[in-house]
């Protein structure tokens, strides 16, 4: 508990977490205003765009700017907060407290979360627009709000182990989002370039799940391609034909889109375990191989997770299936 206020003093302190919320939201509702100009004007030259088409497209555009900025966003919370310990020399310090390493991190990665969550808050109201509209279900809105918060917790498991690692600021900043930009860039590029080796085909869905932009686009794009704007369901924008490469297969004789954000959603929970039992270890100034209870408890998690995922993987395992 007293970690968890130091931790919250520390974020919230100052103009920063004001600042942070304001280009957050403010972002996110330009973005809105883009798609629905993009909208307006196919009314303004004739073409028949019902209220719903309307609504689902404002919620496609919130949803990828909310994903794409919480995604860059969340590794930025964490990243320094087991090297900003080092650097201010404290580290040593709370190695003689009572906390635990699992106490520890639990409490950095708590306040990030947090965080992250009051941004989120913050950007609710502007889905009343979305509402206002139609055309979006409380299904479509609760498979969105999951890719974004497990999204999030693997970015702030990732700069957290960034962090733990290098014990540098700088150096795990750069750790961290060069494999951002590894892993989102690197995914669509070899998707791309396997369709281009192919005759176009659509790359197989393997190259592209673990892409948290991928994983958003297909959790909006349940029963049609990314092309099309339908009245029935909901559809990503033109632009994100490019992240949903070998999401869309053919089931009697139409074209549907696979739901890759199930795969992507198992992965970010068993790589997010993972990375903090890394990190127990990592924080440790001493045996860092020495297994001990936070190590039992970490692999009795790992153990129900596995169970829990051989036991639904039919259901996770439809968003590979070629």
């Amino acid at each position: 508990m007293p970690m968890l206020f130091k931790e919250f003093r520390a974020q919230l302190r100052g103009s920063r977490a004001a600042l942070l919320l304001t280009v957050y939201i403010g972002l996110a509702l330009i973005a809105m205003r883009l798609v629905y100009n993009a909208i307006a004007s196919g009314v303004e030259i004739g073409a028949p765009i019902f209220n719903t088409q309307i609504g689902q497209a404002v919620f496609i555009g919130l949803v990828m700017s909310l994903q794409s900025l919480t995604v860059f966003l969340a590794p930025a919370t964490t990243v320094n907060s087991i090297s900003s310990e080092y650097e201010r020399r404290t580290f040593d310090l709370l190695l003689t407290t009572p906390l635990s390493a699992t106490q520890l991190l639990l409490g950095k990665l708590i306040v990030a979360l947090a965080f992250l969550g009051l941004l989120l808050l913050g950007a609710l109201p502007l889905f009343s627009i979305v509402v206002l509209f139609g055309g979006v279900s409380a299904a479509d809105i609760g498979r969105a709000a999951v890719t974004i918060v497990l999204s999030a917790l693997a970015g702030c498991m990732l700069g957290l182990l960034c962090s733990a690692i290098t014990r540098q600021t700088y150096s795990a900043t750069l750790l961290c989002y060069a494999l951002l930009v590894a892993l989102i860039g690197g995914t669509i590029f070899l998707a791309n370039l396997w369709s281009a080796s192919n005759s176009t085909l659509p790359a197989p869905p393997n190259y592209l799940f673990a892409n948290p932009l991928t994983a958003a686009a297909s959790a909006l794009a349940r029963t049609r391609p990314p092309e099309l704007i339908s009245n029935e369901t909901l559809q990503p924008l033109i632009i994100l034909s490019l992240l949903t490469q070998g999401t869309i297969t053919l089931e009697q004789n139409e074209r549907a889109a696979l739901p890759i954000y199930r795969a992507t959603w198992m992965l970010y929970i068993g790589a997010s375990l993972l990375m903090f039992w890394l990190c127990l270890h990592l924080v440790q100034p001493r045996r860092r191989l020495a297994f001990g209870r936070g190590d039992i408890a970490m692999a009795a998690l790992l153990m129900i997770f596995l169970a829990v995922a051989v036991l639904s993987s039919s259901w996770w395992m439809a968003g590979l299936a070629a």
